[in-house]
């Protein structure tokens, strides 16, 4: 059963200059596969290197490595992989190698979320679909037996530009996470008239789960 946020320990190779990763290209096609399975539009699963402070690694240089034949992995220097989706990387065991700021300890971050490019004007029809398509994506990657096991997906997580006081959001009907992400459940979005607008500027948005 894959759960929404994977935390693997990597062996970290460590020298003078930088810290190299090796991480198996079959584990990112697994998740890259459910999504093109379902071929949804809104929704992506993004693969982060973060540090045990939560702080994310910064990263130089990425390459899919087969046998010796090396192919470049798109990358943001801020600690997120793009890699491209190759059933032929997986079935000849692609290692994906991952050359990262010196002295940095780093894991990878598996985070189902919205698109990017779904963030701006908001509506609670659009909400709704990516609702929809997040949790979606959870079952399929649970598999058959281990979504009778999911924790239960609430609603919706917001990680905004300016965090909201909880009075502000319990006023509205939402509420507010410890860490200050939004919380909108899916009854409260099911009941929100489908073309208002969220009026707060997003970052993020990522399934809301309660264990």
């Amino acid at each position: 059963m894959r759960f929404l946020l994977l935390f693997i320990s990597i062996f970290v190779s460590q020298n003078a200059f930088s810290s190299t990763l090796k991480l198996d290209y079959s584990l990112f096609f697994g998740y890259m596969k459910t999504l093109y399975k379902l071929d949804y539009q809104d929704v992506t699963t993004a693969f982060y290197l973060v540090q045990p402070s939560g702080e994310s690694c910064t990263i130089k240089k990425a390459e899919l490595v087969v046998d010796e034949k090396r192919d470049p992995i798109e990358f943001q220097s801020e600690g997120r992989l793009l890699p491209f989706f190759s059933d032929q990387h997986r079935k000849d065991g692609g290692v994906i190698y991952v050359t990262t700021a010196e002295n940095q300890n780093c894991a990878l971050q598996v985070t189902l979320m919205a698109k990017e490019s779904q963030l701006d004007a908001l509506t609670f029809a659009k909400l709704t679909l990516i609702s929809e398509q997040l949790e979606g994506v959870l079952r399929k990657n649970a598999g058959m037996i281990g979504r009778y096991f999911l924790p239960t997906y609430q609603g919706l997580r917001f990680k905004l530009a300016s965090p909201i006081s909880a009075d502000s959001a319990l006023k509205l009907g939402y509420s507010v996470a410890d860490n200050g992400d939004l919380l909108i459940s899916n009854k409260r979005i099911n009941a929100t008239q489908v073309t208002e607008l969220i009026p707060y500027q997003v970052l993020r948005i990522t399934p809301w789960i309660v264990k």
